[in-house]
């Protein structure tokens, strides 16, 4: 699409307001409220159903995929329930599943994205030694690797500063918030006096349990010599105190940070895996941490509890621990409690935990999607207890405990702005409406900004213009919001009445620097989400600024000095152009070269005029066919030189999209009257209007058989008019000429010389009229052939020049004359491959003719990239080889394109 380099600020710019960050659990969860459009199946049955998705895996953790409906036990309320249907739901790539769409290099797309998974690592910090977290990190950074490019995760960090992140794509972010969480929890604290008293202790005297202050007084105020000291009990006691309230704290921090992560996670649609690191926290309160069972229900959301196994003794505490087991059971028993209520597995971490992140990883392959005959009941917005079995031998069921359902499985219909807010706030992109996106900077007006031009391709196969909403955010590397928007337009294809994409252009002005666009579109009911990394950064070159490379396949050829951008080129040109800027722009020059690869030799090039577009900013802008380039990924080179040196060069990707296939048999065209038709192949200019050869007719050779013709009383003045036809006087030659024709003798001679003074003059209408009466008596004679076909050729009247040269073919067959130019001719009409077999009978004759082995080559290539063939792909296939072969013999100057030609014939698939 070709457009100006502006800001489009679209309809309803005011609807971005919707689009805010609002707090740190919303933060995890991307941005709006957000649900899913690339929604699990739904069961299409005439039985009201329940959705259930439950994991069920084997002893070693793997997932168990066989299962059918009739192996699933389910109660609701302890009522026992029929399962309709059972769908194993893959969330990873199979071997067997379609290849997954790279997008080209500066392009970002959503094509071919499955539906990734969100997982949010949260790190207890309170509950963590310092220093306790640092083994388990390297088995989450290598979990965190091994996941799908379409998986989302967040880092969620409890305590005092510790770091959060959204859900991201971004690896490295999400690795480097993990390495910075070491734990916060440190002994020694304010109201530590030095006894040794247990966790366990401490919290029994803290419920006024009295047996155990007199214990831990008379233990730990136990004088070793002299008199007891007086303040010890309530140092003890203050002590204790201390480290009960210590410890509730950091309990309650823990599960308010849990409550309100499992609360903003509940405003996302589909299910999540919450990974939870501590090394437990004390249980103050268990309806809390029951209520924490309900939220992650309500969620979706399935935990993992992974509690670090800490030393029994303390390194950095020389006291000898009194009840270290029973420390730990007390510290565990949040952690159990919040497993058992919510769905998932208490695991417990000794060494890296490696494996225990390989059985998640496992574990989170996939799910079972149940259809439960429902109830009325189900739908009455209150919690349902649920108990899932599988009485398969070795079989662990993963689900949720509780059942928590709106009114109705079924959404109501949203409007296409709450379709559009809702993608852009999802932490997963959608993929039903398929977008490719890229974004080119240029030098704006703004001082200190770079301007960003955004282009994306919507959809496919849209013959007219479509309304669509669409809305865009940009941030930074923090992930602060620097720019967004949200309107209505209406987007139009490459060109109306042809299936293309959609166009969407926009623009935007940034500070240098690295962004993230996410865009979101919604048009006819589909819904199309993307991240693409914006770099907002401009070249140098010899005291020059330079633009990005933009490179696109136009409609219109001429000059154009606005960008057109597109990665496909379909309708036989490419269109590159770059900007440069400063005072030394005058003295630059610019080649653009189109070539294989950044190292391969140029198979086309072209000098590029610059176009100044103000003070200190030249526009460098070039339209180059390349039709005659085989289907395949391209590169355009901008070469930057100064004083005939090169200075910088650019590069950008494009795409020669394949032509359209005919209709043919598996063995090409069986006839030329019923399947050649329709295969046109190119020709030059040149070589189709070929210029008359007065030096030709005018040679001896030629004329001894029309001076054979001539009555012996009018051989003087013929051959009068061939001296004034040499010497190019064609009028003295056309009186000549004139008073030899007579009616009543052969006139073929003087009419065929007269035709070639008009010929020599540049009147081919004439002549084409005086060789046309020639033949009358002179079919014995090719060359009156030859002339006619030519002039009718430059007169454009290939359908008569056709019709003499397929004579001239019949009485000559082996007369090269004819051949070439009606193999030319065949190639105009649609026959491409009648025209191919007809330069092939001239190459078997003519192996001089350098040309005609390119022309050849190129044509057998064309009829492949039709679909078709010459004779059949074996024989096709050595011909082009030995054409390219004896071009490369007689040094062609196109050996780089011929060589792509015999690659493409070589490598092709049916």
């Amino acid at each position: 699409m070709r457009y100006e380099p502006t800001v489009n600020r679209g309809v309803g710019g005011g609807r971005s307001a919707r689009v805010a960050l609002v707090c740190v659990a919303c933060m995890l969860c991307g941005c709006l409220t957000a649900d899913a459009q690339d929604q699990p199946p739904r069961f299409q049955t005439t039985v009201d159903v329940t959705s259930i998705d439950v994991t069920v895996v084997d002893d070693r953790g793997k997932p168990i995929t066989t299962l059918v409906p009739g192996e699933f036990m389910i109660r609701i309320d302890g009522n026992l329930r029929r399962v309709v249907s059972a769908e194993w739901i893959s969330l990873i790539k199979q071997g067997d599943a379609a290849p997954v769409v790279t997008a080209p290099e500066g392009f970002s797309t959503n094509e071919g994205s499955t539906a990734g998974r969100l997982i949010v690592i949260a790190v207890d910090e309170p509950n963590i030694r310092f220093g306790g977290a640092l083994a388990i990190s390297r088995a989450a950074n290598a979990f965190i690797d091994r996941l799908m490019p379409s998986d989302r995760v967040a880092v969620a960090g409890f305590g005092t500063g510790s770091p959060a992140t959204v859900f991201t794509a971004d690896r490295q972010r999400v690795k480097q918030a993990i390495g910075r969480m070491a734990g916060q929890k440190q002994a020694g604290k304010l109201g530590d006096f030095g006894f040794n008293i247990a966790l366990t202790e401490a919290l029994a005297i803290d419920r006024g349990d009295r047996v155990m202050m007199e214990q831990v007084i008379t233990r730990e105020c136990q004088p070793l010599t002299g008199r007891p000291d007086p303040l010890c009990p309530d140092a003890v006691l203050t002590q204790a105190r201390s480290l009960a309230m210590d410890a509730s704290h950091e309990g309650d921090q823990t599960i308010v940070g849990l409550r309100e992560l499992l609360i903003g996670l509940r405003s996302i649609d589909g299910p999540k895996t919450l990974i939870l690191i501590s090394e437990g926290f004390l249980l103050t309160d268990p309806a809390l941490v029951i209520e924490l069972g309900g939220l992650a229900a309500a969620a979706r959301t399935s935990v993992y509890a992974l509690k670090l196994d800490g030393p029994v003794f303390d390194a950095t505490d020389a006291r000898m621990p009194m009840d270290p087991i029973g420390d730990r059971q007390a510290m565990a028993q949040g952690l159990e409690t919040l497993a058992g209520a919510a769905r998932g597995t208490l695991f417990t971490v000794t060494g890296t935990g490696a494996s225990l992140f390989q059985q998640i990883e496992s574990e989170l392959s996939g799910y079972y999607l149940l259809g439960v005959e429902s109830d009325p009941k189900d739908r009455d917005g209150k919690p349902h207890s649920i108990r899932v079995e599988v009485p398969r031998r070795g079989a662990i069921v993963r689900s949720r405990r509780q059942l928590l359902n709106t009114p109705s499985d079924l959404r109501a219909a949203r409007t296409p702005h709450q379709a559009v807010a809702a993608a852009l706030a999802s932490p997963l992109l959608m993929s039903a409406l398929p977008l490719r996106v890229a974004s080119f900077a240029l030098q704006g007006p703004e001082r200190g900004r770079v301007q960003i031009l955004i282009h994306a391709d919507v959809g496919s196969d849209y013959s007219s213009s479509k309304v669509a909403s669409v809305a865009y955010m940009i941030g930074d590397q923090n992930g602060k919001l620097v720019d967004n928007r949200a309107f209505d337009m209406r987007l139009l294809p490459i060109m109306s009445g042809v299936p293309s994409a959609l166009q969407y252009s926009a623009g935007a002005s940034l500070p240098p620097g690295d962004y993230t666009l996410k865009l979101a579109v919604v048009e006819g009911g589909r819904v199309g989400s993307i991240e693409h990394t914006i770099h907002a950064t401009l070249g140098q070159a010899s005291g020059m600024t330079l633009s990005e490379l933009m490179v696109g396949g136009p409609i219109e050829v001429g000059e154009l000095l606005q960008p057109t951008i597109g990665y496909q080129v379909t309708f036989g040109a490419v269109h590159g152009y770059v900007e440069a800027y400063g005072a030394k722009t005058d003295g630059i020059t610019v080649e653009y070269e189109v070539a294989k690869d950044a190292e391969s030799p140029a198979l086309l090039d072209v000098d590029v005029p610059p176009h100044a577009a103000g003070e200190g900013r030249m526009i460098f802008s070039k339209v180059m066919p390349v039709h005659q380039l085989p289907p395949g990924r391209y590169l355009l080179r901008a070469v930057f030189s100064e004083g005939g040196r090169s200075v910088k060069t650019l590069m950008r990707a494009f795409e020669i999209a394949p032509p359209k296939v005919l209709m043919t048999s598996a063995d090409g065209l069986t006839s030329s009257s019923t399947f050649d038709t329709g295969l046109f192949l190119p020709i030059d200019e040149g070589a189709i209007h070929p210029a008359f050869q007065r030096e030709t007719a005018t040679h001896p050779e030629t004329l001894e058989p029309f001076i054979a013709r001539v009555d012996d009383s009018a051989r003087t003045t013929f051959r009068q008019g061939v001296s004034f036809l040499t010497a190019g006087d064609f009028t003295k030659a056309e009186a000549s000429f004139k008073q030899v024709i007579n009616p009543d003798t052969d006139s073929t001679a003087p009419l065929a010389y007269l035709a070639a003074s008009f010929a020599a003059s540049g009147h081919d209408i004439e002549a084409a009229s005086a060789w046309q009466t020639a033949l009358v008596d002179g079919t014995d004679l090719p060359q009156i052939y030859e002339w006619l076909g030519g002039a009718l050729m430059r007169n454009h009247a290939y359908g008569e020049a056709r019709a003499i040269l397929e004579e001239a073919a019949e009485k000559w067959p082996a007369d090269t004359r004819f051949t070439k130019p009606l193999a030319m001719l065949h190639a105009t009409f649609g026959s491409g491959r009648e025209a191919m077999r007809t330069l092939e009978r001239y190459l078997e004759e003519r192996r001089d003719d350098r040309d005609a082995y390119y022309m050849a080559v190129q044509w057998i290539y064309l009829v492949h990239a039709a679909g078709a063939y010459v004779h059949n792909r074996a024989d096709d296939l050595k011909l082009a080889h030995s054409y390219a072969a004896a071009y490369e013999r007689a040094a062609g100057p196109q050996i780089p394109l011929v060589k792509q030609w015999i690659d493409y014939l070589d490598n092709e698939k049916r």
